[in-house]
């Protein structure tokens, strides 16, 4: 048995392990998965890489980690009986996701977790938490996902670290306060870099607690966030940069995710890269310089507006009615001082989508990457094309892709992004 390196009991009646167990000094996987019995564990062999004790509903008491487990990068508590996690939890240095899903005893997140420097995803749905250490910030520099959906105890939210890629915030119906992240976004921005394809979204839904202070801190932070991914973008341009400095991958298993993959814009979704916010809200957000009711605005662009340090686009909609299958379709039509003028189509899924559907407004605002190096039908090159432009008028489509009828947006709001602004938006932050 010394050389067993995977041991499956899932869907046994085993009650206990016996303390040998940490003899199987090769063991690198144990899935103990729907073992109704199991209430606790003995030490485990350090050897170990993943852990899965999805729904073993009795499961109350984590072992305490007596010595650095250096390869243990999977841990699945998700449906256990876990009041909390012991101090030793420290000792995982090389945990990379920790999944709580469902864990409804579960009351206090450890300031020893957030040690954890390694620590990517983070998935805490379902569970009693009324808080998070404000330790996460500092400690958790890694941590690009964290899930917090149906956290109905969770009453503030601390500021968050830089590199945070996926929030998602739904159903927190005690949640009151959020606090602004934007020193640590202004302080990494340097730090931050781009990869082609990279999607960053921050998920507020059904949080009716939420107060203005809060509302206004995550669209503060979004100018930050958008900003930061669109000054990278052009810095990457221009240097080739091709590594980003963590994991960008896009994939997720938590239930509350709704993958939108498998929609015809597939490809060219991930081509571009992202960043969006959605959050409750009937408010355009006050750093966007142009806002009009309805779901189409015209406006006349300033003279060079086009230049070198031209960013793109942010948008922004109110929407009311939205679903969790959303699809968010930009027509532009630009006209240029000769008379011409140009229409682009994107009609894309948004990737803001998210199991929900309310009465309430919400406000999506985003940016996206590569717009304007589109070729130009009968120019011979966008930039020469859009060097002429004077004014653009886009009309905004929202609709279900379950097929129900298109909702209106009842505001809209477009804000020209300039890299000559970015220090000034740094600087206020700070």
């Amino acid at each position: 048995m010394e050389y067993l390196e995977f041991l499956n009991l899932s869907g046994t009646a085993v009650k206990e392990l016996p303390p040998s167990i940490r003899n199987l000094v090769a063991l690198r996987k144990l899935d103990l998965e729907c073992c109704d019995n199991l209430e606790s564990l003995p030490e485990l062999p350090p050897s170990l890489k993943a852990i899965n004790l999805r729904y073993c509903s009795n499961f109350q008491n984590f072992p305490e980690i007596s010595e650095v487990m250096e390869y243990l990068e999977f841990l699945n508590l998700s449906g256990t009986a876990v009041k909390e996690l012991p101090p030793s939890i420290r000792n995982l240095v090389a945990l990379r996701k920790l999944d709580l899903k469902r864990c409804e005893n579960l009351e206090v997140v450890p300031d020893e977790l957030f040690c954890l420097t390694s620590l990517q995803e983070l998935f805490l749905r379902g569970t009693k938490i009324k808080s998070i250490p404000a330790s996460i910030k500092q400690q958790a520099a890694q941590l690009s996902r964290l899930f917090l959906t149906n956290c109905k105890s969770l009453e503030s939210l601390p500021e968050l670290p830089p590199l945070l890629q996926h929030l998602e915030v739904k159903g927190c119906t005690s949640l009151k306060t959020v606090s602004s992240s934007s020193t640590a976004l202004a302080q990494g921005w340097e730090k931050y870099k781009f990869s082609r394809g990279l999607h960053k979204k921050h998920i507020f839904l059904e949080c009716p607690e939420l107060d203005e202070n809060a509302r206004s801190n995550i669209m503060a932070d979004a100018q930050l966030r958008i900003m930061r991914m669109a000054t990278a973008s052009s810095k990457f341009k221009e240097d080739k940069i091709e590594e980003p400095s963590y994991d960008s991958d896009d994939s997720y298993d938590d239930e509350s995710y709704d993958s939108y993959d498998s929609y015809d814009d597939e490809e060219s979704l991930h081509k571009r890269s992202f960043v969006g916010i959605r959050c409750c809200g009937n408010e355009i957000p006050n750093w966007f310089s142009h806002k009009s009711e309805g779901c189409s605005i015209k406006i006349e662009l300033p003279r060079d507006w086009f230049s070198t340090d031209f960013l793109g686009f942010a948008l922004s909609l109110v929407v009311v009615g939205a679903s969790s299958r959303l699809g968010i379709g930009c027509k532009y039509n630009f006209k240029t001082s000769n008379g011409e003028s140009h229409e682009v189509n994107h009609p894309w899924c948004s990737p803001l989508m998210t199991g929900s559907r309310g009465d309430s407004p919400e406000v999506f605002v985003w940016w996206y990457s590569g717009f304007f190096e589109e070729v130009v039908e009968g120019a011979q090159s966008p930039t020469a094309f859009y060097k002429l432009v004077t004014e653009v008028n886009v009309d905004f489509i929202v609709w279900n892709l379950s097929y129900e009828p298109l909702l209106e947006a009842e505001k809209c709001g477009i804000c020209l992004l300039y890299g000559k602004d970015a220090e000034m938006i740094k600087q206020r932050a700070l």
